[in-house]
């Protein structure tokens, strides 16, 4: 991925906090996010067209329309075989990163490769933001646990802006991922909590 600068330094200042409070860190290539993307998407255009096709056309939002669209150039409407490919791809991938979570507990990858967008970008630059978001669209396809943690503020284009990991780990393993997000929230800037004034 074309990972946008800002979000490189949150990942190495979250893998530089994570060192601090005792845990080793390796630069590795991790298991592909690509090919579980497209198959992800595959099977939402699958299941829409069985059961949600018809609520789009009657709500007919402009949007969400324009999204559904966006999401048929990406792979063409499966069909029953597509389907079955899709779900016996999902098992390798499932075991690629079963192997790869059997040396490395934690992955520490972008939540998304760019920074925070603009409202609404996604319906002018559609392949830009799905792109940027492979690690989001491409995980549920294991059904493997992530979280987002969040690292500091940075500034940039657009000004004062949240950062963040996203940190992955092996099916039921929730309690690792809690662990690396509290040492690193633990060694970055105090959150403060905000009440909306009414």
């Amino acid at each position: 991925m074309n990972t946008h600068p800002l979000v490189e330094a949150a990942l190495r200042d979250a893998a530089a906090r994570l060192i601090d409070a005792g845990w080793r860190i390796d630069e590795v290539k991790c298991p592909p996010f690509r090919e579980p993307a497209r198959l992800q998407a595959q099977l939402w255009l699958a299941e829409m067209e069985r059961g949600a096709k018809a609520m789009f056309n009657q709500e007919a939002d402009p949007d969400a329309l324009h999204v559904l669209a966006e999401m048929h150039k990406i792979t063409p409407l499966p069909d029953l075989n597509d389907v079955l490919d899709a779900l016996q791809a999902r098992l390798g991938f499932l075991r690629t990163w079963q192997e790869f979570h059997a040396q490395y507990p934690v992955l520490i990858c972008p939540v998304s490769a760019e920074p925070p967008f603009p409202d609404l970008l996604d319906l002018d630059d559609f392949p830009r933001v799905l792109e940027a978001q492979l690690t989001q669209v491409g995980l549920p396809l294991m059904g493997l646990p992530g979280m987002s943690v969040f690292t500091g503020f940075a500034q940039g284009e657009a000004g004062h802006t949240p950062m963040g990991a996203q940190l992955i780990a092996a099916k039921y393993r929730e309690d690792i991922l809690l662990d690396a997000a509290e040492a690193i929230e633990a060694r970055g800037p105090t959150i403060k909590v905000v009440t909306p004034a009414i």
